[in-house]
């Protein structure tokens, strides 16, 4: 066949005119296809006039038609499942096989994750942009680093089982958890929102890649107060007195101590918002329970915080942090060492939430609080005030809440035989 038979008499060639032909029989006379820079160029005019245009990752010659065709009808199933325009479908479109890439797909990463980040901590509010920075970020980066990665991840547990094996970390362990679980929530995010194929959603159980600790991390237990009154006596910065004080009469996380003030009912108001995957917890108010053998602690605190003297030591800005700086300087002492020491030989576990933990007790053992009342207290559900300190309902714990019912009994009696006495 001559050259211009090939071509025909527009100098065309007969692949681009047929190319063409099967765009518009197939998609109608608003899409439209050309060259650019040796590539394929897609141009959909909407009915408003208005016109987009793309450049999809194919080389425009003859051998491409057929990857061409399925791209286009990917773009605008998604522009019409999803809603999206031209430019955002298209960022979603497979490279095609027959061209070698550093690239898993021709996804736009980079623009998902911001708009992911927008949509966390912008949009709803789930995260403040400070969790984001500590808790996310780092997981968004190693999510780069893996996509790019050979044999390239194409779909969503593979992506998955890459960032486990390259950064996983022990199975079960919190890392490996939260950057798997992370990494899943950007995943679904993709494809619910941004219009990625489905086939890059994550699977629905998480557990195999996150794995199962071989030794199970051992829970805080509550200090008592006998053991809090001689820590206190231990610490010879008022600062760092005044933060243990703070927490063990309060029941605070310790990052909530940079989020309380007095108030003027003797009450102290915690502002902080502690956000989840489950949703977000409430501003509070807590009345303070005194530990035994420290009348009037609370009081006395809420003193020193209303006048700032002494100001609070630094903690930085989220509970890990917060929690790491106490540990730190507790470290240093020696009776905390030794408190240490004495519980875990009998079993128990004492670490910056066991100050949390005591005001649960006491709660409950001395004061005689219900679960739900010490729940708001807290600041968290009744679930997981159940699920956390319910194990603590020792044969002792019982016994002593049987005795004080039995004596708010016996004064009810008294009380009747009185009233029965003078009618």
């Amino acid at each position: 066949m001559s050259p211009v038979a090939a071509k025909g008499r527009s100098g065309t060639p007969a692949w681009e005119r047929d190319l063409r032909s099967l765009v518009k029989r197939e998609h109608g006379f608003g899409w439209s296809l050309s060259e650019q820079s040796g590539k394929a160029k897609l141009t959909h005019r909407y009915p408003d006039g208005l016109r987009s245009s793309v450049t999809l990752n194919l080389p425009w010659r003859s051998s491409s038609a057929t990857s061409v065709l399925a791209q286009i009808k990917a773009i605008r199933e998604r522009m019409e499942e999803s809603q999206l325009g031209l430019q955002e479908a298209a960022v979603f479109t497979e490279e095609p096989s027959l061209e070698p890439s550093n690239q898993s797909c021709s996804i736009d990463w980079p623009s998902i994750v911001r708009a992911f980040q927008k949509h966390k901590t912008s949009d709803t509010g789930a995260l403040k942009p400070g969790t984001w920075e500590e808790m996310y970020a780092p997981v968004m980066r190693q999510v780069d680093e893996v996509l790019n990665q050979r044999p390239l991840p194409r779909d969503g547990p593979a992506l998955l089982a890459k960032l486990r094996d390259a950064f996983g970390g022990e199975p079960g362990s919190s890392g490996r958890r939260h950057r798997i679980q992370y990494a899943a929530q950007l995943l679904v995010f993709a494809v619910s929102r941004a219009g990625a194929d489905r086939r890059w959603a994550p699977p629905q159980d998480l557990s195999a890649l996150i794995g199962k600790r071989l030794q199970q991390k051992r829970d805080s237990t509550p200090i008592t107060d006998p053991q809090l009154i001689r820590l206190l006596a231990g610490i010879p910065d008022e600062r760092w007195r005044l933060l243990v004080e703070l927490l063990a009469c309060f029941g605070l996380r310790p990052v909530e101590a940079k989020h309380c003030r007095p108030t003027v009912d003797g009450k102290l108001n915690v502002t902080y918002v502690k956000r989840t995957s489950r949703g977000s917890t409430k501003p509070r108010k807590v009345s303070g329970l005194d530990p035994i053998g420290l009348p009037n602690l609370s009081a006395s605190v809420l003193e020193r915080l209303a006048c700032g003297r002494p100001e609070l030591p630094p903690m930085g800005n989220s509970d890990g942090v917060s929690a790491n700086a106490l540990t730190t300087y507790l470290n240093r002492r020696a009776i905390w060492h030794q408190l240490r020491e004495e519980a875990e030989a009998a079993g128990e576990h004492l670490t910056t939430y066991s100050f949390r933990h005591g005001f649960a007790l006491r709660a409950h053992q001395a004061a005689g609080l219900s679960p739900r009342t010490t729940a708001a207290l807290m600041g968290h559900s009744l679930q997981t005030h159940s699920t956390t300190y319910g194990q603590w309902t020792d044969e002792q714990t019982l016994d002593l809440a049987v005795n004080q019912a039995r004596q708010r009994l016996d004064v009810r009696r008294r009380l009747g035989r009185r009233v029965r006495a003078t009618t």
